[in-house]
């Protein structure tokens, strides 16, 4: 059985005594929120902190709420089934109550929270392994090494980005707010995220991410998440595809965003897509195009099980189309 290494845990009441701890114990501490993936990389050993964070008693970041008029703002510790089910979401932001409902299985939905979500670490089948494991071969980029056992003669670390709530934010234009010992900034989602393997995340070592602003969506927006995945529960996206398309009164596609999961180091958003929509209906030929995009957007490496890049590059490119299609049907769009 594995075990948690010796760890001091403490619970504190404010954020402002979070970000203090954090400060002071300047990379030998990490953030605790849900659990439901830091206390498994402690057991393997993945990451040896001496000190756990847990921001489970600050109530300021449990709750959910909705603004018609300007936005939705999720505090960092929702737990995702509050977000699966909450009636404002569902109505409105469709693929993120899809993407909560995707993660892990109703246990781990009622532990698990947004916050913890957003900032899971990066992921391989050569690193979320026990430290025993690990021993018998050279060390990894990711653990502090020289090497990638998955590219021999790669130069930097592909471990791989495999949250769900990630590329629907993105895709909805959303934002965070961390907050330090040295005051607060707000950045887009996709910011939060380096695009390096071994540290993939842009936090300072004393920031805390605290709420997710998510802005109203315009009429004749809708959005869609579909996740590629060897089991309809507890598993990883091995590829994960957010949409979001807003369409004018006219009925042409002013916006259309797509991001990707499971097939890169951050989510991965599909460029230049703007060429192909501006000024267009939303025809199944501008879907075909969109999805041979995202075909080719990612940089799948084996470094997962149940699945080969390539299998997972076309299935970037079909759970695209898929998705796409049934935004499409649900804006009403017959053509």
């Amino acid at each position: 059985m594995l075990r948690l290494p010796k760890m001091d845990h403490i619970s504190p009441s404010t954020v402002k005594e979070a970000c203090s701890l954090l400060e002071q114990n300047k990379g030998e501490a990490k953030v605790l929120a849900g659990g439901t993936d830091l206390l498994v990389a402690c057991k393997l050993r993945n990451i040896k902190p001496t000190l756990l964070v847990s921001l489970k008693k600050i109530p300021e970041l449990k709750g959910i709420t909705y603004q018609e008029k300007t936005d939705l703002r999720i505090e960092a510790m929702a737990h995702l089934n509050q977000i699966r089910y909450n009636p404002y979401i569902m109505k409105y932001y469709p693929a993120l109550s899809q993407a909560a409902a995707a993660i892990g299985t109703p246990q781990l939905r009622e532990m698990g929270t947004i916050g913890g979500n957003l900032c899971l670490n990066t992921r391989c089948i050569f690193y979320n392994q026990s430290d025993s494991w690990r021993k018998s071969r050279s060390v990894c980029f990711k653990m502090g090494g020289d090497l990638c056992h998955v590219v021999p003669k790669g130069k930097k670390c592909y471990a791989t980005f495999s949250g769900d709530i990630a590329p629907v934010l993105i895709a909805l234009n959303a934002k965070v707010k961390l907050i330090s010992c040295s005051g607060e900034r707000g950045i887009p989602v996709k910011d939060l995220y380096s695009g390096n393997g071994v540290d993939p995340l842009s936090l300072r070592t004393d920031e805390v991410l605290t709420e997710i602003i998510v802005p109203t969506p315009m009429e004749k927006q809708s959005s869609v998440y579909l996740k590629y995945r060897l089991r309809k529960a507890i598993c990883f996206p091995l590829v994960g595809v957010g949409v979001s398309v807003h369409l004018g009164s006219d009925g042409i596609c002013t916006d259309c965003r797509v991001v990707l999961t499971g097939v890169g180091s951050q989510p991965i958003i599909v460029p230049e897509t703007e060429p192909l929509f501006r000024g267009k209906s939303f025809t199944r030929e501008l879907i075909d195009q969109i999805a041979e995009k995202a075909t080719h957007s990612g940089n799948p490496v084996a470094n997962t099980s149940g699945s080969t890049p390539s299998y997972r590059r076309r299935m970037a490119g079909i759970l695209t189309r898929r998705a796409l299609l049934a935004v499409k049907k649900d804006l009403g769009i017959i053509q």
